[in-house]
């Protein structure tokens, strides 16, 4: 059985042949833990894959009121009602959410299996990634509702074109997006256990950081104020550029001209996309790397 020993490896290997054969042979596994994870979710549920949808439905009702009636959010469009706006942008943050949230702890609620089985540990991690898309998916459909609703309801406020065929790639974006953080974390959760409660906090700190209440053409805005609060002339250029490798800022703004359209969202946030696909790339590989090196420990230390 020593072949099946997890061994500590000279260098930062990525993935070897057998990774891959590995993979593949244990794609069953996989398989039968997202659909544990599923079930685990619902079992027993009154309100069932309800759920999927009321998180965001909730928070959009909450925003909608608070940034509708009490602090006014400028919007690039009258046209574009601040429920849809929201909605649009809290689709696919929950999505992250929630995978990043229960991807980081799954090393944790797996010991039993990491302790006494062989297998690819990656698994572990990319189960809820999986599993999460079950959620999105739902709350994808209810979405697609809403959009069918405001576009006989309210003219001119939805206009689906061309720029939905973007959506496809922005989902694989967010969803390699969210392996790449939760590699990293859950890596690191499983030795530090205080990491668990740091992502909730996280995960509250990014919702307000991405374009989700506000439109990201009021960033040149904060920007500007970020620039007068440092006393530093100058720094807001660089300031919009550090910013536009943030993921969730393109993604965000790629569902909402992919799904509103109109004259506000016509035109396909490329720079944001293309920067944000670099960091997603670079947080995937490194996080892969980090994973794979700490594996041999995850045994120990679980």
């Amino acid at each position: 059985m020593d072949h099946l020993k997890i061994k500590k490896r000279q260098t930062w290997q990525l993935f070897s042949k057998r990774d891959f054969v590995d993979l593949m042979k244990y794609k069953d596994l996989l398989i039968t833990l997202v659909k544990r994870d599923v079930n685990v979710v619902y079992k027993q549920s009154v309100i069932g894959f309800g759920w999927a949808v009321l998180k965001p439905l909730v928070q959009m009702v909450i925003f909608t009121f608070l940034f509708t009636y009490i602090a006014t959010v400028e919007m690039d469009s009258s046209t574009v009602p601040f429920a849809i706006f929201n909605f649009v942008a809290l689709v696919p943050f929950t999505y992250f959410s929630s995978a990043l949230t229960a991807s980081t702890s799954s090393l944790i609620s797996n010991e039993s299996f990491i302790t006494k089985v062989y297998f690819p540990r990656v698994i572990i991690p990319i189960v809820p990634i999986i599993a999460k898309l079950v959620d999105f998916g739902i709350a994808m459909l209810v979405l697609g509702a809403m959009l069918f609703y405001y576009y006989y309801t309210v003219p001119g406020s939805i206009e689906i074109n061309y720029n939905i065929l973007y959506l496809p790639f922005l989902i694989i974006l967010l969803v390699a997006f969210s392996l790449g953080i939760s590699l990293w974390f859950s890596a690191l959760a499983i030795q530090y256990r205080d990491l668990n409660q740091i992502v909730n906090f996280l995960a509250q700190f990014l919702m307000y950081a991405a374009p989700i209440v506000w439109p990201f053409s009021r960033f040149g805005y904060i920007a500007d104020n970020i620039e007068k609060w440092c006393g530093m002339k100058g720094i807001s250029g660089t300031i919009e550029t550090i910013y536009s490798f943030f993921p969730l800022a393109g993604i965000i703004e790629g569902f909402r001209v992919s799904l509103i359209g109109g004259s506000a969202y016509s035109k396909m946030p490329t720079e944001l996309i293309i920067n944000g696909s670099i960091s997603t790339l670079i947080i995937l590989i490194f996080g892969l790397y980090f994973f794979r090196s700490k594996e041999s420990i995850f045994a120990d230390v679980a």
